[in-house]
């Protein structure tokens, strides 16, 4: 009996994936846990697993296209068993395949020259869905290639099939796909459509296809921009005792060869503690059920930027941690997030976000809630200022937190009241000790 390959749901915020490289090929056999597919969705890009043994019927979607989750990208079963039920059950009228669940349509026909991207870890596919993802790196056919390198070879468009391998076994790494573009420089232009009247008049312009990630960013960004009403508080906190007191740990790590302790680290722990003191800044506003939810965890995430955007990993029950925990914790987020191994179960189930852009020189900004949050806490950075101190004016250190709440949920009030807690405890740090 034919079986359906679906699209499966492969995080909590994706709509949908896309197709961006076939790895076998039709009337091709496999087997459970072979891979078949790269798919991309909103956070990453993961490989496609059968769960059935079998041959390769139909490549159902191209290279490229969008399927929504439910939808149908391939079959499996017997050699030359007809698959023209299946077919007649996901695709509609107008000859594109659909997914069941949405009705939502996506290409039907396949397209050539396979697209190559890395894969990072695991995560459970949806349910109804003959596939699941995996995080080791794979071979396309003969072709072995090192997840840095298959990124880099498809944000240039060279073909791997066209390098030659340096190392183990022939595997092609990323020296090898530098050297091809050493060699012939890749030239992106194109000239603006007369049909496109936004664009400008002449000249050329350089066209980056959307990703997952973006649209993602873009989708919900937008979302919480109209439709929580933003209001905006801002503190000047002193960090001088910040600063000493992080030198004093730093040293002592440093003596015990342990990782040292950032200043978003104690604006981290400053952050948890004060949100156990003020509940409705820990909160969500959730319309549809018509309550406000107080959590009863405290789950403080925070803003990476990568290439594609931005990604929030969150450090959970931050409150019962150390600050060496949290710096550890952090630290090892930012790094799996950067060579895009993070799992998107990282980056669910924040109750608050933070958003540093002081080490960038920015002073001071505005950041935009990451939904379902009811704040977030925008850092900027640690500048030298005139200020009076009994009765002199001397340099000071001063850094400035922008508060950004969901007024349905914060009022004035308590947004202040919570962002005096985290200044007192930046201003006072050995009570975090405690």
């Amino acid at each position: 009996m034919a079986i359906p390959v679906e699209m499966p749901k492969m995080s909590d915020t994706m709509e949908e994936g896309v197709l961006v490289a076939w790895m076998a090929e039709e009337g091709e056999s496999v087997s459970a846990g072979d891979v078949i597919a790269q798919v991309e969705t909103d956070k990453a890009t993961m490989d496609l697993e059968v769960y059935d043994d079998g041959v390769l019927l139909k490549r159902v979607i191209g290279e490229g296209d969008a399927v929504p989750i439910g939808g149908l990208i391939a079959i499996l079963g017997k050699a030359g068993e007809d698959v023209s039920a299946i077919m007649a059950k996901y695709v509609g009228g107008d000859g594109k395949a659909v997914s069941i669940a949405s009705g939502a349509s996506a290409p039907a026909e396949p397209a050539p020259s396979p697209v190559l991207a890395e894969a990072p870890a695991p995560i459970a596919s949806g349910d109804g869905a003959s596939a699941s993802v995996q995080s080791e790196p794979v071979a396309v056919g003969r072709l072995k290639a090192s997840p840095l390198a298959k990124r880099i070879a498809r944000e240039h468009s060279i073909d791997l099939q066209t390098v030659r391998g340096s190392g183990p076994e022939g595997r092609i790494v990323r020296r090898d796909v530098e050297e091809v573009m050493a060699k012939a420089p890749e030239v992106v232009v194109q000239t603006p459509s007369v049909a496109s009247p936004a664009l400008a008049e002449g000249g050329s312009y350089e066209s980056i296809r959307i990703s997952q990630m973006r649209k993602t960013i873009s989708k919900r960004l937008s979302q919480s921009k109209f439709t929580a009403p933003h209001f905006y508080l801002t503190v000047d906190v002193e960090m001088e005792n910040v600063i000493t007191f992080r030198k004093q740990l730093n040293e002592l790590a440093q003596s015990q060869d342990l990782g040292k302790v950032s200043f978003n680290d104690f604006i981290t722990k400053s952050c948890a503690l004060a949100l156990r003191q003020h509940p409705y800044v820990n909160a969500s506003y959730l319309a549809e059920e018509g309550e406000i939810r107080l959590h009863n965890v405290v789950n403080v995430a925070i803003a990476v930027a990568v290439d594609e955007g931005l990604v929030t990993p969150v450090i959970r029950n931050a409150d019962q941690k150390g600050l060496g925990q949290i710096s550890a914790e952090t630290k090892a987020y930012a790094a799996s997030a950067r060579d895009k191994s993070i799992q998107p179960a990282d980056m669910e189930g924040s109750t608050f976000t933070t958003s540093n852009l002081g080490m960038f020189g920015i002073e001071e900004f505005t950041a935009i809630i990451n939904p379902p949050n009811a704040c977030i806490l925008a850092i900027g950075a640690i500048r030298e200022t005139p200020v009076v101190k009994d009765g002199e004016i001397v340099v000071g250190k001063r850094m400035k937190l922008s508060l950004s709440c969901d007024h349905r949920v914060v009022d004035g009030a308590t947004g202040a009241q919570f962002l005096n807690t985290v200044k007192g405890y930046l201003e006072d740090p050995m009570n975090l000790l405690l």
